[in-house]
């Protein structure tokens, strides 16, 4: 698998929002500095920083995670 098939199949993993606890897609969440995922509505509301995923996903390697090669 390369990594951008990792990367696209984690990103359609589905993820509750720590904020409205509305599932959504993990590609459509933003990853907060406290480790949750918030929806587009809640991550301004996180007095945090979050981070959308197309943004953190660039320097990652999805491909190294075992759960993607079951």
């Amino acid at each position: 698998m390369t990594p951008e098939e990792a990367r696209e199949k984690f990103g359609r993993r589905a993820q509750r929002c720590a904020g409205c606890y509305v599932a959504f897609l993990v590609r459509d969440l933003w990853w907060a500095d406290d480790g949750n995922y918030y929806c587009a509505h809640c991550h301004s509301d996180h007095p945090g920083i979050a981070v959308h995923f197309s943004d953190y996903a660039d320097g990652f390697d999805f491909s190294q995670l075992p759960s993607l090669n079951e």
